[in-house]
C-alpha cells in the first residue's frame, strides 16, 4: 500500500528517536474487565478508566467516534449515489487526530478496526510524555505484533503499520502543536480536567474546531459542564451520550 505523501504536520522540532531520559515508566495496573491500563508517574492518573481500559476505549472512541464517522461517511456516499451533491461525498481516506497517545490502545483497537472496511485510516497521535518500551511491553496487548509495532514506530515520521493504517507519533505538547491539515475525527483522550485544565479550555477546542472537516467530530470520556461549556464556546454542537462501563456520560461534538 503506497500512502498519501501530502500529509505535513507542524510541531516542536524533535528528533524521530526519543532519548531514554524523555522516556517515562509508567505502572501496569489491571482493570475490571482484564484488560490492563497504566497510571502515569506525574499525574497520578490512569490512561484508561480502573473499570475497564479496553471497554471504555471500545465504548467512547472506536463506538462512539470511529463506527460513527464512518456510518455517516455512508449516508453521505449513499446520498451522492441518489444525485446529491458529490462534493459532499468523503474520500476513502479517513483522518483520525489523537490527544494522548499513551499505552497506545486508542490507536491499536482502530488499527484492527480499520481492516477489513474498505477506508484507509491516517493517524495522527500526540504524546507530551511517551513510555518506555520496557513498560509497553509488559502489558498484555504486546501479544500482538501490531501493538508493539505502533510503539516501535519512529516519532514524526507517518509510517503504514498495516494495509488500511498509517501512523504519525508526535512528541509534543498540544498547546505548542500547529496543525497544518484538517481531520475527520479527533479522540481527545488527555488526562481529566482536574489533572490538566490547561488542556480542556474553550482555547484549545477552538484550535481543534478549525483543524476538523464540516461535519468533523470529536469524542471525549469527559462530560463535565465545563467541558461542555468549553466545546460549545468553541463553536461544537454538543451531544451527551451514555459512558462507558457504568459512567453516566461521555461526549461527541460535532462542527456543524
Amino acid at each position: 500500500m503506497v500512502y498519501d505523501t501530502h500529509m505535513n504536520f507542524s510541531e516542536d522540532p524533535i528528533d524521530s528517536f526519543i532519548e531514554p531520559d524523555r522516556l517515562i515508566e509508567p505502572e501496569i495496573e489491571p482493570t475490571d474487565d482484564g484488560s490492563q491500563t497504566l497510571r502515569h508517574p506525574l499525574f497520578g492518573e490512569t490512561y484508561h478508566s480502573v473499570r475497564g481500559a479496553e471497554g471504555e476505549a471500545r465504548h467512547v472512541y472506536i463506538d462512539a467516534g470511529f463506527h460513527y464517522i464512518l456510518e455517516a461517511n455512508d449516508r453521505f456516499r449513499a446520498k451522492a449515489g441518489n444525485g446529491a451533491d458529490r462534493k459532499t461525498a468523503p474520500v476513502a481516506t479517513l483522518r483520525i487526530f489523537e490527544m494522548g497517545f499513551g499505552s497506545g490502545l486508542n490507536a491499536w483497537l482502530t488499527a484492527r478496526a480499520a481492516a477489513g472496511t474498505g477506508r484507509r485510516v491516517e493517524y495522527v497521535a500526540l504524546e507530551h510524555y511517551p513510555v518506555a518500551m520496557e513498560t509497553v511491553q509488559g502489558l498484555g496487548y504486546a501479544a500482538d505484533p501490531l501493538f508493539v509495532a505502533l510503539h516501535q514506530a519512529p516519532w514524526n515520521e507517518a509510517v503504514p503499520a498495516t494495509e488500511s493504517f498509517s501512523l504519525k507519533k508526535v512528541a509534543a505538547s498540544l498547546l505548542n502543536y500547529r496543525f497544518d491539515t484538517t481531520f475527520d475525527l479527533v479522540y481527545f483522550d488527555a488526562f481529566a480536567p482536574d489533572a490538566q485544565p490547561e488542556l480542556w479550555t474553550r482555547e484549545v477546542f477552538a484550535k481543534l474546531f478549525a483543524a476538523l472537516h464540516s461535519e468533523g467530530v470529536l469524542v471525549t470520556y469527559s462530560a463535565k459542564g465545563m467541558v461542555k461549556e468549553n466545546l460549545r464556546a468553541a463553536g461544537f454542537e454538543v451531544h451527551r451520550l451514555p459512558g462507558a462501563l457504568g459512567k453516566h456520560h461521555m461526549l461527541r461534538a460535532v462542527k456543524r
